[in-house]
């Protein structure tokens, strides 16, 4: 799947071989930092919390191998300007959520997090990225989804 939006941002799924890329834009400067990865919504807390530095990228990069990408990436040409984190809502803690209504028992997918690399926001870049997600990143027998703000 690629989608190249109106803007010329092109999007692909987060696969193993851009795990570079997904790293460059979700992971730290710092490789022994411990930061997100977009796992604060995928995981448990408990989990969450026991991953530091490099253990994060470690848990992220299987996802990446996984029949459905954990998310899709918005690239400017060769350059990965934005992310989208996205999976089914069952297979998340937001299944168990109370803040976060379950309309009916149909399967839904979430999209919880969005990033744009600094030097590149204000472009529409994370438009791009939701439209790729919803279009083309989840797969053809999802039939419905479900956004709640935060």
């Amino acid at each position: 799947m690629a989608r190249a939006s109106t803007n010329g941002i092109v999007v692909h799924p987060a696969t193993h071989d851009r795990f570079d890329d997904l790293a460059a834009i979700i992971g730290p400067k710092r490789p022994d930092a411990s930061v997100c990865w977009c796992l604060s919504h995928r995981i448990d807390a408990k989990t969450s919390t026991s991953l530091h530095g490099v253990e994060r990228g470690a848990y992220v990069e299987p996802l990446t191998r996984e029949p459905i990408a954990p998310g899709v990436l918005g690239y400017d040409g060769d350059e990965v300007v934005g992310w989208a984190a996205l999976a089914p809502r069952a297979q998340l803690p937001f299944a168990r959520s109370r803040r976060i209504p379950h309309v009916d028992d149909q399967p839904v997918w979430s999209i919880w997090c969005i990033r744009v690399r600094p030097g590149h926001r204000g472009r529409g870049i994370s438009h791009a990225v939701l439209a790729g997600a919803v279009s083309g990143g989840l797969p053809r027998v999802v039939m419905r989804k479900q956004l709640a703000p935060r």
